[in-house]
């Protein structure tokens, strides 16, 4: 009897997206949530899902007329968002491994989806790699800051994953809270 392979999902697909959503919605508890086939920068992984973000804001056009491309540079998150995933691959009974993924996404002609990843056992290290580099009038005296879809991704994380909830109890003052009344709250 032929056993079907199972499907790997790419995280940078539109499916890997609509998977991430879902199990954050339907599954509060980690036990719940599918042990799953993921590729990332082109390496296959089994991983459970711990938290996702996107800042896709689907409809409205800012700063161009719908069926034209925004200029380089300009924000449209119709045309040009960030999703972001935190993951777990479990190495063994009482380890784990973090893989973050840092994506840019764009339905641009002419322009690809964009991937970092990170692997790390240290969750400080998955919290550090939330910033990004702030210009301009939004910008803190760190130059650095966490934009919403890398806080809620984190918020969603913590609240499934022991060691990531320890990192929010200990430094959430640096975690953007955009929805402070959210499920992610309750531990």
């Amino acid at each position: 009897m032929n056993e079907a392979t199972p499907k790997t999902l790419d995280v940078l697909s539109e499916e890997f997206a609509d998977f991430a959503l879902d199990e954050i919605e339907e599954f509060d508890s980690l036990a719940d949530r599918s042990e799953t086939l993921m590729e990332a920068a082109h390496q296959s992984f089994k991983a459970r899902l711990l938290g996702f973000g996107s800042s896709f804001k689907d409809g409205a056009h800012t700063g161009h007329m719908p069926g034209t491309a925004p200029v380089r540079g300009e924000r449209c998150p119709a045309c040009r968002w960030a999703d972001v995933a935190i993951m777990r691959v479990d190495t063994c009974e009482d380890n784990h491994t973090y893989v973050l993924a840092l994506m840019g996404k764009s339905i641009v002609p002419g322009e690809d989806h964009r991937i970092r990843t990170v692997w790390t056992e240290d969750p400080m290290e998955v919290l550090r790699n939330l910033f990004v580099p702030t210009r301009g009038p939004r910008a803190n005296a760190s130059g650095r800051k966490i934009p919403f879809p890398n806080a809620v991704a984190f918020r969603h994380a913590a609240k499934v994953d022991e060691r990531l909830g320890k990192v929010l109890e200990e430094h959430g003052h640096l975690i953007p809270d955009p929805e402070p009344e959210a499920p992610y709250l309750e531990f």
